[in-house]
């Protein structure tokens, strides 16, 4: 436990968004020590954050929905640059809003490594899919779904299974991301943009 939660005072009555916050940070600092959500127990988060453990269950059901809502704060932060990005590029160009998206995923993974590895190696309770559904992760699914709609809306076809093309995309960069990272070539984010270019010509054709 930190020395900063251990002197931290309790929250006066009327903080809950302040507690909450407090929840989500302790429980990050301990999903980057132990790596999964079963190694994790709500009483380690509660000491981490200076509460009692029943006030945990004030804002989360379970571990899970903890978890996920700890998750979920950098997966608004990616989702959020990748807009940001599609935003920027050429509102009648579909096809370079979509790179734009994929080009600033793999930005962000670049600048935030420590917050990536946390949205990819925390190793989470399996769920059943209704629950599932509701995954932060559906940020990004759902960005990349409707840019791909734009593109079809545009005249561009789609090669391979349409419901598989958002998690085909999230696969490539996700992986290029990961292999740029560990090898030990020189570090030259042009490479990642050129493959985002590659890409996009596999999947897409007119």
């Amino acid at each position: 436990m930190s020395e900063s939660a251990a002197v931290r005072a309790r929250n006066p009555r009327g903080q809950g968004e302040r507690l909450r916050e407090e929840l989500l940070r302790a429980t990050e600092r301990l999903l980057e020590e132990v790596g999964s959500e079963d190694a994790l127990s709500l009483r380690a988060v509660a000491r981490e954050a200076g509460v009692a453990a029943p006030s945990i269950y004030r804002h989360f059901s379970d571990k899970t929905e903890l978890v996920w809502a700890t998750l979920e704060v950098s997966y608004e932060r990616l989702a959020a640059a990748m807009a940001e990005a599609a935003a920027r590029a050429a509102a009648d160009d579909p096809v370079a809003r979509l790179r734009a998206q994929l080009r600033a995923y793999c930005r962000y993974a670049v600048a935030h490594p420590a917050t990536y590895r946390l949205l990819y190696e925390t190793r989470q309770t399996p769920v059943g899919p209704e629950r599932l559904a509701g995954h932060p992760a559906g940020l990004l699914v759902r960005s990349w779904q409707r840019a791909l709609t734009a593109c079809e809306d545009a005249g561009w076809r789609v090669r391979g299974a349409r419901s598989e093309a958002p998690y085909v995309l999230w696969s490539a960069v996700h992986g290029r991301v990961m292999l740029w990272q560990v090898m030990p070539s020189r570090k030259d984010t042009r490479r990642l943009d050129r493959f985002v270019d590659e890409m996009l010509q596999l999947l897409l054709e007119r």
